[in-house]
Order: C-alpha cells, then structure tokens, then sequence
C-alpha cells in the first residue's frame, strides 16, 4: 500500500440457522487500505456484497488481524459493543469467549478501536468493565 491507509466499513447481510433457528443478520466487514490495494479481515456472507466496495482495487488478503499502525482490531463474534459476543448460543463457551477477551483483546493499548463483527465500533477501554476479571 502507497497511500494513506483507512479503514472502511461494508455490511453483508445472509441468514443462517442456530439452534432451531433462522436468523437474517447483518455482519460488519471491514476493507482496510488505499485507494489502490485492500485487505478484507474477517469476510462474510456475501462475496458480491463485498466486491462492490473494493471498487477495483486489488484485494491482496482476506485476515483477520490486529494492525497495530492503524490501532485497530478486527475481531468477528467474540466482543460485541457491551460485552462478549456470541455467548447465548448452544455452541457458544462463555468461558472460553471470555477468557480470550482477556487474553487477547484487553491486553491491547486502551485506545485501540475494536470493530465487532455485528453492531457499532467500540474500544478496548470500553469493553474493560463488561468482561468479568475471573
């Protein structure tokens, strides 16, 4: 990437089947780059959906990553704004959800900005309260 890099924001929207279940959801996608390269961390639902907002840059990786020079974070279901995400489920381990928001996600400088995998942006140090320490 030559240019100054962004991060911006497309939505997929599908439906899909959990215990017992269908659900329409609309998933957050995020396209970090420059107006000539991007990278996709953490695709979802519709490739045709998120095609449209790479508007013919070369799409030269589909992650999902800290990128640390942006101070951002993309991390899927595990946080959502408020608190752990993905956790009222059969499948989910509520636990395990915690421990590596933990772990993984509050041992990032406070200011990195957390974009969830459904839902608004948020940050580390607003997610602090919501986890449970132990």
């Amino acid at each position: 990437m030559r240019g100054a890099v962004r991060v911006e924001r497309a939505v997929t929207s599908g439906s899909g089947g959990l215990d017992g279940g269908t659900f329409d959801v609309d998933t957050n996608v995020r396209l970090v780059g420059d107006d000539e390269e991007v990278l996709v961390p953490d695709a979802a639902h519709d490739a045709e959906a998120i095609r449209r907002p790479t508007a013919g840059r070369r799409v030269s990786a589909i992650v999902r990553t800290h990128v640390p020079f942006l101070d951002a974070v993309s991390t899927g279901d595990t946080p959502f704004h408020g608190g752990p995400g993905a956790i009222g489920r059969s499948c989910s381990d509520r636990p395990a959800i915690e421990a590596s928001i933990r772990a993984r996600l509050l041992t990032l400088p406070f200011d990195t900005v957390v974009h969830t995998g459904h839902g608004r942006v948020t940050a580390v140090a607003a997610e602090r309260p919501a986890v449970p320490t132990t």
